[in-house]
Order: C-alpha cells, then sequence, then structure tokens
C-alpha cells in the first residue's frame, strides 16, 4: 500500500485537531492579550531579582525572601485564563454547528478528537508555565548567582512537574464543561463551577486543608508543597497532583462521551 492511500496515525490524527484548534484560537485578539499578558510575571520577577541582588551585593542586605512561589502563583492567573478561552469553545463550537457527524466519515475515534482538542489547551500552558521557569533558573544560575547548578536543576524539574499537572488540569476543566453545552458562555460557566465550587465545598465541610477537592486549591497547594517543602511535602504534593491529574482526565472523559452519542454519519 502506497504512502498516499495509507491511513494517518493516531499521532497525526490527533496533531490534525490539536493545530487546527489552536490556530483557531489564535485568531482572537483576546487569546493573543493573554499570551502576552503571561509574559508579565516572568518580567516582574526578573527585575525584583536584580533589584534584590544589587542591594545585596551594595549594602549585602539579603531580603531572605525567594519570589519564586509568587511569580509561580501568578504565572497561573493568565495561563489559567487562556486554558478558558481556548476550551469552552472548541466542543461547544462543533455541537452548535453540527459538524461532529463530519469527523466520523474519516478516520477519527471519540479519543482522538477529545485528546486532540486537550492537547491544543494543554501544550501552550504548560509551554508558558514550564519556559519562564527555565529561564529564570538560567537567569539565577548565571546572572544573580544565587542558584547553584543543582539548585536550578532541581527547579526545573520541579517546574516540569507542576507544567504538566496543571497544564492537563486547565485543559480538562475547560475542554469537559464545552461538551456539556452547545455555548460558549455556558461553559465558560461550568468551568468556573468546577474551578471554584469544589474548594468552597471543602472549606464549608472542613476538610483536609492539605489535600484540594478542586482545581483551585490544588493549583495553590501543589506549589506550596513542591516548592516550599516542608513536613510531609512529598506525600502531599502527590496527593495534590493527583486531584488535578483526575479533573483533567475527567474533562477528556466527559469529552470522549459526548462525541461518542453524536459522531453519527
Amino acid at each position: 500500500m502506497s504512502d498516499q492511500n495509507r491511513a494517518p496515525s493516531s499521532f497525526q490524527v490527533v496533531r490534525a485537531i490539536a493545530q487546527r484548534e489552536f490556530n483557531i484560537g489564535l485568531r482572537s485578539k483576546l487569546i493573543k492579550l493573554l499570551f502576552l499578558a503571561s509574559t508579565l510575571p516572568p518580567l516582574v520577577l526578573t527585575i525584583i531579582l536584580i533589584v534584590r541582588t544589587i542591594a545585596k551585593q551594595s549594602t549585602g542586605f539579603d531580603l531572605g525572601w525567594d519570589p519564586m512561589l509568587w511569580f509561580l502563583r501568578f504565572q497561573t492567573l493568565p495561563i489559567a485564563l487562556l486554558a478558558l478561552r481556548l476550551g469552552t469553545p472548541s466542543v461547544a463550537r462543533d455541537r452548535a454547528e453540527e459538524v461532529l457527524f463530519l469527523y466520523a466519515t474519516r478516520p477519527v475515534h471519540p479519543w482522538h478528537y477529545a485528546l486532540g482538542k486537550m492537547l491544543a489547551v494543554a501544550i501552550p500552558a504548560a509551554a508558558l508555565l514550564l519556559f519562564p521557569g527555565i529561564l529564570i533558573g538560567i537567569f539565577r544560575l548565571g546572572i544573580t548567582a544565587d542558584y547553584t547548578t543543582a539548585q536550578a536543576l532541581v527547579l526545573i524539574a520541579k517546574l516540569f512537574v507542576a507544567s504538566l499537572v496543571l497544564a492537563w488540569c486547565f485543559a480538562g476543566v475547560s475542554v469537559g464543561p464545552s461538551a456539556a453545552v452547545r455555548r460558549t458562555r455556558w461553559a465558560f460557566l461550568i468551568a468556573l463551577g468546577c474551578y471554584l465550587l469544589p474548594d468552597a465545598l471543602s472549606d464549608i465541610l472542613s476538610l483536609n486543608n492539605q489535600i484540594a477537592l478542586g482545581p483551585a486549591d490544588g493549583i495553590r497547594l501543589l506549589l506550596e508543597h513542591l516548592f516550599n517543602g516542608g513536613r510531609h511535602a512529598v506525600l502531599y504534593t502527590m496527593a495534590n497532583a493527583g486531584v488535578l491529574a483526575a479533573w483533567g482526565s475527567l474533562g477528556m472523559l466527559a469529552a470522549a462521551l459526548r462525541v461518542r452519542q453524536e459522531m453519527i454519519p
């Protein structure tokens, strides 16, 4: 069988769906603004590190405060908004336009479709958290010299873990609600509810305040335990990472099940 007649692989199908969805998102001015906004926390952190280094060299006074966790917390805000803007229209738009049946005429399975939609959100979200953090680590190693090589490598490893888990969660909490409705505004409201309501319920029930129930607290606690350490930090990091990964997987499952119902030629 020639290459031209050979059916595309699963990887090619998923990549095509993700690339198409991401290209559609890039047409939005709001998404471009959110990409730009995601560069502000790294710039502010760089300025803080330079000022802190200059103050230490000139006066010998060390603030004794590491702004890395502060940077990560603020960096997740524009990334979360970007994920919502990319993900909440993705499936809802296809359902509203009634084009899902077109995928059934091609070698596309429901999980191909759901994973492609998820990756269109998760890849830029992970990149916007990981790459600025890597540059900050290199900057702190080579310019401000307040990191050793080992510290910089540990930072990059932690950022890699955090970026994967957070990006998967962001994708699921935006794509999953999009599969439930046909209007983006409703998908956005459902996604906000998924972010906020479980943690509000956890506070009302006074559940374990070191392990989150929903994405908002899960993101905060994962970053705190991963970068601040403390007692049982590894256990709490793994638990909160599991919570966030579960939210992401539920979102993909919801999208795949909805598409299976409607992907009928």
